[in-house]
C-alpha cells in the first residue's frame, strides 16, 4: 500500500473554503418556529410538512455553486440541532436531514457536496448515519473519509447505535481499516472503532494495529500518530472494561505483545537515524517514534505491572536507541515467559 498523508493544512483549508466569507452571520439566519423546534409532542403532519420544506431549501443550497449560499445552507442545518432541546423535533428533523442528505454523498456528487454532508452527518445518529458511512467511508476525497469517520466515532461514543447499527458501522470501518491509504483517515478510523460498544470492535483494532507493523517497518518515515491513537483510545477502553470487573487479561496481553512490536520497531529506526546524515524532519521522525514508543512502554508496564503482578523493566529515554534496544530486550525475556508465554514468531509476524 502506498502511504499518502493528508495533511491538516488541506483538510482546514477544505472548511475554511466550505464555510465561506461571513460564515457567523449566516449562521445566526433562517430558522424553524419555536413552537416546532420546542414540540412537546409529535409532530403533527403539517409541522413536518414545515420541517421537510425547510430542509428541502438548505440542501439546495449546498448545492448551489456560490460559496455564501452553500455556507448559508450548512449553518442553517447546523443551527436547528443548536436551537432544539426537543427530542420529538431532534427525532424527526435528523430523519429529514438525513433522507435528503445521504443522496448526496455519492461519488458523482460535487466534492464541496460531498464534504458537506460528511461535516453535517456529525449530527446525525442511528440508522441515518449507518447510510451515509456505508457510502462516504469509500469516497475518493480523503478529507470526505476523515469527516465521516470523525462523525461515526462521536456518535459511537455518545452510544447513539443499537447493536445491529454497530455492527454494520464495524464492518465498513474493519474494510476501511484494510484500504485506508491517508493517515489522518486512519487514526479517525481507528479511534471509531474502539469507541464502538461491541466485544468484536476490540479484535478488529488489535489486528488492525498489528498489521500496521509491517507497513512501518516498509515506511520508517511514516508518522505513528495514526496507529498511536488507536492504540490510546484502545487501551483507554481496555483499562476501563478491566476497572469495572470484565475479564479482558487476553485482550491487554495481545496489546502488550503488539506495543512489543513497535517498541523493537522504534529502537531498530532510531538506530538507523543515527547512522544517517541528518535531514530538515529528522527531529520531527525521532520525536514522533519517541512518542509511540513512550505510548508502548506505558502500556506494557501496565500489562505485567497490574494485570500478571510482575516487575517490569525500569523506563527508558524513548529517544535513545541504545537505551530502547536494551530495554526491549528485557521486554522480551518477560513476555516469553509465563504468563504470556508469547513466541519469537509472534514478536514477529503480525497475527
Amino acid at each position: 500500500m502506498r502511504f499518502r498523508r493528508c495533511p491538516a493544512w488541506l483538510i482546514a483549508a477544505l472548511c475554511i473554503a466550505v464555510v465561506g466569507p461571513g460564515g457567523q452571520t449566516l449562521f445566526a439566519q433562517g430558522s424553524l418556529p419555536q413552537n416546532i423546534l420546542q414540540a412537546q409532542a409529535d409532530l403533527s403532519a403539517q409541522e413536518k410538512s414545515t420541517v421537510d420544506t425547510f430542509v428541502d431549501a438548505q440542501v439546495a443550497r449546498l448545492k448551489s455553486n456560490d460559496p455564501a449560499e452553500v455556507a448559508a445552507g450548512r449553518a442553517n442545518l447546523f443551527d436547528q440541532f443548536n436551537l432544539s432541546t426537543s427530542q420529538f423535533f431532534l427525532d424527526y428533523y435528523r430523519q429529514s436531514v438525513a433522507q435528503r442528505i445521504t443522496p448526496l454523498v455519492q461519488p458523482d456528487q460535487p466534492l464541496m457536496t460531498r464534504l458537506n454532508v460528511a461535516i453535517i452527518s456529525a449530527k446525525l445518529s442511528g440508522a441515518s448515519l449507518v447510510g451515509i458511512l456505508q457510502t462516504g467511508a469509500a469516497d475518493p476525497s480523503p478529507a470526505v473519509r476523515y469527516w465521516i469517520a470523525k462523525a461515526i466515532g462521536g456518535a459511537a461514543k455518545a452510544k447513539a447505535f443499537d447493536a445491529q447499527q454497530q455492527q454494520d458501522v464495524l464492518n465498513s470501518l474493519a474494510q476501511r481499516l484494510k484500504d485506508e491509504d491517508s493517515s489522518l483517515v486512519l487514526e479517525q478510523v481507528m479511534v471509531a472503532i474502539a469507541e464502538i460498544d461491541l466485544r468484536e470492535a476490540i479484535p478488529t483494532v488489535l489486528n488492525g494495529l498489528d498489521s500496521r507493523v509491517t507497513f512501518h517497518q516498509n515506511n520508517p518515515k511514516a508518522p505513528f500518530k495514526p496507529v498511536q491513537g488507536g492504540m490510546q483510545q484502545l487501551y483507554r477502553k481496555l483499562v476501563e472494561q478491566r476497572s469495572g470487573g470484565t475479564n479482558v487479561t487476553n485482550e491487554l496481553h495481545n496489546l502488550a505483545r503488539i506495543a512489543f512490536r513497535y517498541y523493537t520497531l522504534i529502537g531498530d529506526q532510531l538506530e538507523a537515524i543515527s547512522n544517517e546524515a541528518p535531514a530538515d524532519d529528522t527531529e520531527a521522525i525521532k520525536q514522533d517514534k519517541a512518542v509511540m514508543a513512550g505510548l508502548c512502554g506505558q502500556v506494557m508496564d501496565y500489562v505485567v505491572r497490574d494485570v500478571a503482578k510482575l516487575t517490569p523493566p525500569q523506563p527508558v529515554a524513548t529517544n535513545n536507541a541504545a537505551q530502547l534496544k536494551a530495554s526491549a530486550a528485557l521486554w522480551r525475556d518477560i513476555l516469553k515467559a509465563p504468563p504470556f508465554n508469547f513466541t519469537d514468531e509472534q514478536f514477529n509476524t503480525a497475527q
